[in-house]
């Protein structure tokens, strides 16, 4: 259970941190291209490939793909396998990573409570929103019953035409249900907290999901960039709570502001321009399904292909527990067969050095490994050549 529980983590881990690097390698030029918004939808990619791990394996290459995501997380487990205290390392790794989603996912109930706390006594204006003493711009915050908080002196301190522009921003968000965007990231870095690429990931697309929602705003409104540029500057300049919400869109900009103000001066993308954007993204996530699920069922490097058994059933792939008990080579192949339900064919060769060896006994635990690894296993430690046709095991000395 562990190890598959490990194997599959590894394998989300690789896939995902490939599309956040195609993802970061990609955001800006499709920005520029495409909008803004064809940059923040770029991000499903990640959640997309994640989840590809997951579906069923596409179909086999005749051939072994060299540097699969299978092949070598085969080749790791494997390795792993082989020494005694295989089983205990995955329970280890498996504890380890659930202590550290748990106090990830504490900090970040902290921290969003601490923010809650922050905002002191809300009042509630005529129109549904709450003013707070606590912040200098308007925000959202929530995610099911999300709302809209503006400072209490909003009035005062930003013209009409600045307010209209900043309740319209986070109309933006609430229409799109970002609130529920970052819910998902939140849960995503407690899944993959131990991996420093998902933390920067996580702040690029809180990042391009302000700038995506500035840019619907502006779409809307072309005639207000100049108003915009200066309400952020504005609320900029003012100090605030140093605390950030995770489940929360900001008004005031966490990332740099000469970056968030250059993109306002792009021109506006036609209708040709956001579609190209909003195909690239649905290929890229096509394409980055289908690469994982190609690389998920490639063929391992042994022999264990679904013709070569009984009935078609691959059942070199199966995996078994095998509790050793100072047993030998032999007898564990013997354990192996009989669990499988396969016969045992040794050469005399093989029986000869066998016997020799017979004093030569180990102690271990396997725990739901792959009779194929077990088998190159015990090929390894008893110097044999282990082949198998049809429901038969054949043993001889390697060569």
């Amino acid at each position: 259970m562990s190890t598959s529980f490990m194997h599959m983590l590894i394998a989300t881990t690789i896939a995902s941190s490939i599309a956040v690097l195609l993802v970061g390698a990609l955001r800006k030029p499709l920005r520029r291209i495409a909008g803004s918004q064809s940059a923040y939808w770029l991000w499903s990619l990640v959640p997309a490939t994640a989840l590809a791990v997951f579906l069923p394996a596409a179909s086999r290459p005749q051939q072994p793909l060299p540097g699969t995501i299978n092949e070598v997380l085969s080749n790791t487990v494997m390795t792993v396998a082989a020494s005694r205290a295989a089983a205990d390392y995955m329970q280890l790794g498996l504890a380890v990573w659930l202590l550290g989603a748990f106090v990830i996912a504490a900090l970040l109930i902290a921290r969003q409570g601490a923010f809650v706390r922050s905002l002191g006594r809300m009042s509630t204006g005529p129109d549904g929103v709450l003013y707070s003493d606590s912040i200098v711009g308007p925000m959202v915050l929530g995610a099911w019953r999300a709302r809209v908080i503006v400072p209490t002196d909003f009035a005062l301190r930003y013209t009409p035409e600045e307010r209209l522009l900043m309740l319209a921003h986070e109309q933006a968000h609430l229409q799109r249900g970002d609130t529920f965007t970052n819910i998902a990231a939140a849960a995503w870095l407690c899944l993959f907290w131990f991996n420093p690429l998902m933390y920067w990931a996580v702040g690029r697309l809180h990042f391009d999901q302000e700038l995506a929602c500035d840019a619907l705003v502006l779409l809307r409104r072309a005639t207000g960039r100049k108003l915009y540029a200066g309400a952020l500057l504005k609320a900029q300049m003012h100090p605030e709570s140093s605390w950030r919400t995770p489940i929360g869109c900001h008004w005031k900009s966490s990332h740099p502001l000469k970056e968030r103000i250059a993109v306002l001066k792009y021109s506006f993308p036609g209708p040709v321009r956001r579609m190209s954007g909003v195909a690239v993204c649905v290929a890229l996530c096509l394409s980055g399904i289908y690469a994982v699920t190609i690389a998920s069922g490639a063929a391992p490097l042994q022999d264990t292909s679904a013709a070569s058994a009984p009935n078609g059933v691959d059942w070199k792939a199966q995996s078994i527990d095998l509790d050793i008990q100072r047993q030998n080579v032999h007898d564990v192949l013997m354990m192996i067969a009989r669990k499988t339900g396969r016969r045992l064919i040794f050469s005399d060769q093989a029986q000869q050095k066998l016997k020799k060896e017979q004093a030569q006994t180990m102690m271990t635990h396997f725990v739901d490994i792959p009779v194929s690894g077990l088998l190159d296993v015990m090929a390894k430690i008893g110097g044999l050549s282990i082949k198998q046709s049809g429901g038969v095991i054949f043993v001889d000395v390697a060569r």
